[in-house]
């Protein structure tokens, strides 16, 4: 189970960007017109970039490891509803979603779990995109964005719902000239914090259904 949550984890920061265009309050004008701003640019995106591929880097602390644990992967992405995540060390993994199943597999591919996970996803894109999502995100998240020479910085903390009671805080750093992720940052409430390097080295390009290929559950 340890392996299939961190396969869960794993896919979490390719989906963050769908999960954070919808809006959110913040406290002053001004910031709210640099979110305002994001959203407008994370959307634009959504509508250019179709599929993307590249590599990752998770660097996850906790008290119980000795020393921070880094796990170096490569990932594709087709829109949001199609990934694929494989990491090759220190213990090989491999995640694919496509449209409601997901698949991990550990053990050089030798064993696969195959999960239905498609009323969770259908309910969490009803939460954080559908039509009472800016409600949504205005009650459960305290949302501030910053901006430096190249990047746009976001961090939600939760403030109630179910997030609240697992997470304490997601950082997204997304580049300005592409509205793209860079990097995430995610505290969890059980002591663990998992930051991601995201580098995107091919946009667009067309990919072949057997890197989303799953076995159904």
């Amino acid at each position: 189970m340890s392996r299939l949550r961190g396969g869960f984890r794993a896919a979490l920061p390719l989906a963050l960007v769908g999960l954070a265009t919808s809006g959110g309050a913040t406290q002053s004008v001004d910031s709210r017109k640099l979110l305002d701003r994001v959203w407008q640019g994370i959307k634009q995106a959504e509508q250019v970039q179709e599929t993307g591929c590249g590599t990752l880097t998770e660097t996850r602390a906790s008290l119980l490891l000795a020393r921070p644990l880094v796990l170096h992967g490569s990932f594709c992405a087709a829109g949001i509803d199609r990934f694929r995540v494989e990491y090759q060390g220190p213990e090989p993994a491999r995640i694919i979603y496509n449209r409601g199943t997901l698949n991990v597999s550990t053990d050089g591919g030798k064993r696969t779990e195959a999960l239905d996970v498609g009323s969770a996803v259908k309910r969490a894109q009803e939460y954080f995109a559908g039509p009472s999502a800016a409600q949504n995100l205005e009650r459960d998240f305290s949302i501030t964005v910053a901006e430096s020479s190249d990047r746009y910085i976001l961090t939600l903390v939760p403030v109630s719902g179910r997030i609240a009671r697992r997470v304490k805080r997601v950082a997204v750093e997304l580049r300005k000239l592409d509205f793209l992720p860079r990097r995430i940052e995610i505290d969890g409430k059980s002591g663990v914090n998992s930051v991601y390097e995201i580098e995107i080295g091919r946009l667009n390009e067309k990919l072949d259904e057997s890197v989303f290929r799953v076995y159904h559950p």
